[in-house]
């Protein structure tokens, strides 16, 4: 069976609010997501994220004075959605960098290829999906637009009713169906429904628990890579090894993960890229990827000696990573440490 190396990841907060509610003015555009979640989530609200670079992006300065920045506009979506906009202008490194930080990752880890780029989200911070705005948009043409994904929101927010009050059963076949139509870039924001599907799948009776697994790596690792802790976010990867309810051949893939990311993040702890290789190759020394391992394990031990001239894995990446990949997961998107190797606006 093929197995899936998810990058996923998300916010799932089942938060019980013991207040009368936020004091957060939510009439108009708030700039912090986790203020917009919480308001989001007391008020039953969607999010509409919209990321702009108001200084050198014209599109974004003409849209906002056009249709964002309106009082019909605010007055109107406001009934149902939260607004947030995080702008990456130049000006915000010299005048607010502590928040520019935390505003800098979530461009990392929504995948934002560009502004004016605009998700919708669920009050939880699930992407639900992209929405499509052009420069020349007007107030007619974004209605039309939020009417087009209505039918996805309303599927996806029928998901999350069975997650929150189904029973068992539906829960994890809601998470499964949320996952399974995310779109792969946002599988980060998901992660906190597949620990709560592990929650609820303990001993692994629905054969998909792996697949979980490795999606709660992939968010820990990623949150390690985008802070430069290397080795830390490759360790998350060998921890699955040690789970009693996968396959060897899946342990020999986690613990190839955690030496090959480890090797390609330039590390130059080689006793640890060797060992993760080794424990892979020892557990199936028969199997293709077994074959591959043995390679790379000469490979390492010559430029350990000073034979070689580069760590094997990471000359080899391209090449033996894209032949196991394509037998663990035609459709998977990016490992931790390319999504983490994004490019966020320059200054």
């Amino acid at each position: 069976m093929k197995r899936t190396f998810m990058l996923i990841a998300a916010v799932f907060t089942a938060l019980v609010f013991f207040s009368c509610g936020s004091n957060i003015d939510s009439s108009g555009w708030l700039s912090n997501l986790d203020d917009a979640k919480k308001v989001a989530q007391d008020e039953n609200k969607r999010i509409f994220l919209f990321f702009s670079e108001d200084e050198s992006d014209g599109q974004s300065r003409d849209l906002k004075e056009k249709i964002f920045n309106t009082e019909d506009f605010l007055k109107s979506y406001t009934e149902k959605y939260v607004l947030v906009n995080l702008d990456y202008s130049n000006s915000r490194y010299d005048t607010d960098q502590k928040n520019l930080q935390r505003d800098l990752k979530l461009y990392e880890l929504f995948r934002v290829p560009a502004t004016p780029y605009f998700l919708i989200l669920s009050s939880e911070g699930y992407v639900i999906t992209p929405l499509t705005v052009e420069g020349n948009d007007d107030a007619d043409a974004l209605r039309l637009s939020f009417a087009e994904v209505e039918p996805a929101i309303s599927a996806f927010e029928e998901s999350l009713a069975k997650i929150r009050t189904g029973s068992k059963e539906e829960k994890l076949a809601a998470i499964n169906q949320i996952c399974e139509t995310t779109n792969t870039e946002y599988f980060y924001h998901l992660s906190p429904l597949s620990k709560l599907y592990l929650s609820l799948d303990k001993t692994n009776e629905t054969e998909n628990y792996l697949n979980h697994l490795i999606a709660l790596a992939n968010a820990k690792a990623e949150d390690y890579f985008l802070d430069n802790e290397y080795e830390k976010a490759c360790e998350e990867f060998a921890k699955i090894a040690k789970n009693k309810f996968i396959s060897d051949e899946d342990r020999q893939m986690a613990l190839f993960t955690a030496g090959r990311l480890l090797a390609e993040s330039g590390s130059q702890n080689l006793n640890k890229i060797k060992e993760y290789l080794t424990q892979a190759y020892e557990l199936n020394t028969e199997s293709e990827l077994g074959g591959q391992l043995k390679i790379m394990l000469s490979r390492l031990q010559m430029y350990m000696e000073g034979e070689g001239d580069e760590v094997p894995p990471q000359a080899q990446a391209e090449t033996d990573s894209a032949e196991v990949q394509s037998e663990t997961d035609s459709a998977s998107s990016q490992t931790a440490s390319e999504s983490a190797a994004n490019t966020a606006p320059e200054n």
